[in-house]
């Protein structure tokens, strides 16, 4: 099973990295939410019911683990929530539906 290094030289398996990740993710919810009493995109504010909110990267999670500062990737610094819209945008996905 492959490892990955942080900026310390500490490996990491993909799992280890993914259990990071969601505790993090779920900081970051937890955080915005006793801030504002709500979640919402840091992007276009939509926080409709129905919306659906991500945590996204701002440096990838493979980027990362592939120039060895796999720590970053579970740094609630480099994990915005954005709405679905403004994530695929971001990662330049393909867009299915758009934003009126």
């Amino acid at each position: 099973m492959p490892t990955y290094r942080t900026s310390t030289g500490k490996r990491y398996t993909t799992q280890q990295i993914d259990d990071k990740i969601r505790v993090a993710k779920a900081e970051v919810l937890k955080n915005q939410f006793e801030e504002y009493g709500y979640n919402f995109c840091e992007q276009c504010g939509n926080n409709g019911s129905g919306t659906r909110l991500d945590c996204a990267h701002d440096l990838s999670v493979k980027r990362c683990k592939e120039e060895g500062r796999s720590e970053v990737a579970w740094d609630i610094r480099n994990i915005n929530v954005l709405c679905r819209t403004c994530h695929q945008e971001k990662d330049g996905l393909n867009i299915q539906s758009t934003r009126p």
